[in-house]
C-alpha cells in the first residue's frame, strides 16, 4: 500500500469563466459547498491560492476566483490544473468509498479459488467509471472496472481487493 499524500485533488480547472479571473472547475467528489472564501488551494506544483469566492453552477461545476487570477488571461493559464487541498482538508468519505491512493499496491484475488491476479498499480478514471490498472507478477496488465459487477469487496485495512473474473479472464 501506498503512503498518504500529503495533498489530494480536489478540482479540475476546465477552462476561464468571464473576464475577471474566474474558474469554471469540476469538483472530483463531495458537496461542492465545501468550497469556501478563505480556504487554500495548490497546484500540483506547490502554487498556493486563498478562495476569494466560490459559487456552484450548473452541471455541478465550481465557478472559483482565487487570489492573484485577476484577468481571463490569468485564468486561462490554469485551463486544465487540478487544484489540491490539504489531507486534513479533503472531503469526508462515505461508506463503500476509497481515495485512489488508498487502492494502490493492494492485491487483487479472483472469488474463483482466491487467485492472486496481481496488483494494483493505478486507478484510472473515465467519465462513467474509474478502472483499476492491476499488474500480474510477470508483468501482464489488466484493467477492471470498478463497479459491484466485477468487484465484490473492496478491503483497504487488509490489502486487498476481490473481484468477480469475467469469460475473458477464465481462459
Amino acid at each position: 500500500m501506498t503512503t498518504a499524500p500529503q495533498r489530494l485533488r480536489a478540482l479540475f480547472v476546465r477552462r476561464p469563466h468571464g473576464v475577471r479571473g474566474e474558474l469554471r472547475c469540476e469538483s472530483l467528489g463531495g458537496d461542492a459547498a465545501r468550497f469556501v472564501a478563505g480556504m487554500t488551494l495548490y497546484g500540483e506544483d506547490g502554487a498556493a491560492w486563498t478562495v476569494v469566492s466560490a459559487r456552484k453552477a450548473a452541471e455541478g461545476d465550481v465557478l472559483l476566483a482565487l487570489s492573484g487570477v485577476a484577468t481571463r488571461n490569468d485564468a486561462d493559464g490554469l485551463r486544465g490544473v487540478y487544484l489540491c487541498v490539504d489531507r486534513e482538508a479533503a472531503r469526508k468519505l462515505g461508506e463503500d468509498e476509497w481515495f485512489d491512493f488508498e487502492l494502490v499496491g493492494l492485491q487483487v484475488v479472483s472469488t474463483e479459488g482466491g487467485v492472486a491476479l496481481g496488483t494494483v498499480t493505478d486507478v484510472e478514471e473515465y467519465p462513467e467509471q474509474s478502472v483499476l490498472v492491476v499488474r500480474a507478477a510477470g508483468g501482464a496488465e489488466r484493467r477492471i472496472p470498478l463497479v459491484r459487477a466485477h468487484v465484490v469487496r473492496v478491503d483497504v485495512s487488509a490489502g486487498q481487493i476481490v473481484v468477480t473474473p469475467w469469460a475473458e479472464d477464465e481462459q
